[in-house]
């Protein structure tokens, strides 16, 4: 029987010692990692997902959980890079492929989006985030038909969670149904009555239905929730010029102004309402 050598030997038991090691040492930090997540220390919960996966390179959970830390930063260039680790590790998983949509989604990469969000609903047709975001990129494409399906079903799946109550409203009044957007968004400020934006969109199908009284109130709301929704002072000037309401539309015309925000030829609109109004006042 060959002799081996003492040196070899040595060597490849501190290989076979390590093996089991490094994998231990992958799931340590991977769990310290969870730990400091649900702690609120984001940044150290990313640096131990990181050691994790340098010890085991192949750790889809870990790759997971760092694009959904970094997701979670706003940092959405790095959660894609950690996502399309996963998914190349984990293909069938409707969960990786959704957040990967979602990604692309917000880094308006909408066709590479629509791609993964279809993958996604394939493997699990209940997977809330898949259908939502789904209906969403389909809303930004401006295909409302799709948009209005996904959006459907994930209000079916959550019927408690505002976004794809939000979202739907939006694509009915997209596609003409005015009525059945505001069921949704209605729906949506009962569930989350603190968005400021969902109370603008709301607001904003109320002024179309020429409900005036309601879409002024909806728009006094929105700005009290978010002062900067500079949109909904200049649609409040043109509903007060119309209830000839006019030291409200001066006002409202001004703070729309001041924000400075909006399209050019909204804001030049704005001034010529405030020099009129200006002018009419000192008339009197």
């Amino acid at each position: 029987m060959p002799r081996i050598s003492p040196v070899i030997f040595a060597l490849t038991l501190g290989l076979l010692l390590l093996r089991p090691a490094t994998a231990d040492e992958a799931s340590a930090h991977y769990h310290q990692g969870l730990a400091l997540k649900r702690q609120g220390d984001i940044s150290a919960a990313i640096a131990e997902m990181k050691l994790a996966i340098a010890a085991r390179g192949d750790y889809a959970a870990a790759w997971f959980t760092l694009g959904n830390l970094y997701r979670g930063q706003g940092d959405f260039a790095e959660a894609l890079a950690a996502y399309q680790r996963c998914v190349a590790l984990q293909p069938a998983s409707a969960d990786a492929r959704a957040n990967l949509g979602a990604a692309y989604l917000r880094l308006q990469r909408v066709g590479e989006a629509i791609k993964e969000l279809v993958t996604a609903v394939s493997l699990d047709g209940e997977n809330y985030d898949a259908h939502s975001n789904l209906g969403l990129a389909y809303r930004q494409q401006g295909d409302y038909p799709k948009a209005i399906i996904h959006l459907r079903r994930a209000t079916a799946i959550k019927p408690d969670e505002a976004l794809a109550w939000s979202n739907l409203g939006v694509a009915l009044s997209k596609s003409g149904d005015k009525d059945g957007a505001v069921v949704a968004l209605e729906k949506a400020v009962a569930i989350e009555p603190k968005n400021g934006q969902t109370r603008f969109n709301l607001a904003v199908v109320y002024r179309q239905m020429k409900r005036s009284d309601d879409a002024i109130a909806s728009y006094q709301e929105a700005v009290k929730l978010d002062p900067r929704q500079a949109g909904a002072y200049y649609d409040m000037g043109l509903l007060y010029v119309q209830d000839h309401r006019y030291g409200e539309a001066l006002a409202a015309f001004k703070k729309y102004l001041a924000l400075g925000e909006g399209d050019p030829a909204s804001l030049h609109e704005a001034q010529e309402r405030v020099r009129s109004l200006e002018a009419a006042a000192g008339k009197k």
